[in-house]
């Protein structure tokens, strides 16, 4: 059994790397577009003004993009995993300097702590994003429903997925 199915469940995985291959199709064909996005057993969400036939345009493209083996799809540079990635590193190289560091240069070695960090979130992140968070083997992997609601200004696009 894979480390990240077991942490994330190996649907989540695949509806992540669906996810973030659909975002990175979108975010192509339409300049400017704001819109974040999150997975589940069950499929993905959209937050963002966009339209539902652009959303299932993008998310059947990268269903079967994804099915061919193109893997770097499931990889995207803004995922919340460098985030994640990101604070980890910040919290370690922080509590490694109270640790290790006396008490005059603790300030300067935090700052650069922090700043190695920052500049190795993303690279880190991607591998974990590529053995832990998503799985791009879509195979059997269908699109069952696309639907849109909206609350107040904010539009939610739902993508439904199973696999048979």
């Amino acid at each position: 059994m894979n480390v990240g199915d077991v942490f994330f469940g190996r649907r989540i995985r695949q509806n992540h790397a669906l996810e973030h291959a659909a975002v990175t199709i979108l975010t192509a064909k339409i300049t400017n577009l704001r819109i974040s996005a999150r997975s589940s057993p069950q499929g993905f969400v959209i937050f963002g003004n966009v339209g539902v036939d652009k959303v299932r345009a993008a998310a059947e493209e990268a269903l079967e993009r994804l099915q061919a083996g193109e893997v770097k799809l499931a990889i995207h540079p803004n995922c919340g995993t460098n985030v994640a990635v990101g604070a980890l590193l910040t919290v370690v190289s922080w509590v490694l300097t109270l640790m290790l560091v006396r008490s005059r240069a603790r300030v300067l070695f935090s700052l650069l702590g922090v700043m190695a960090a920052g500049l190795i979130a993303r690279p880190i992140g991607a591998v974990v994003q590529r053995y832990v968070t998503t799985l791009p083997d879509l195979h059997g992997v269908y699109i069952t429903g696309i639907s849109r609601r909206s609350y107040l200004s904010l539009s939610v696009i739902e993508v439904q997925t199973a696999q048979g």
